[in-house]
């Protein structure tokens, strides 16, 4: 029989996006940090991600034009609309 139980390390790349997005509870958060603070192989790919997200960032400084701002924030709309009259 084998463990299919994930490693703490698979566990942390696994949340790594909710993680830098601030998108975990507290709990959750903490345990992943006590994971990344002990864990070098971790802290790296958290470093590594941030690194990524920051060339990015910098590297995109374009604004789309406002034509397609438009329609997009339309459509987001629209859908934020359909999923809130679809759960009521």
């Amino acid at each position: 029989m084998t463990d299919t139980t994930p490693s703490p390390c698979e566990e942390a790349l696994r949340h790594l996006q909710e993680y830098i997005d601030c998108e975990m509870s507290q709990v959750d958060t903490e345990r992943l940090e006590a994971h990344i603070n002990s864990c070098s192989t971790c802290h790296a790919e958290v470093g590594l991600e941030q690194k990524l997200r920051d060339l990015i960032k910098r590297s995109c400084i374009e604004q789309a034009p406002a034509h397609l701002r438009q329609r997009v924030l339309r459509q987001i709309t629209v859908v934020s609309h359909r999923v809130m009259t679809e759960g009521q």
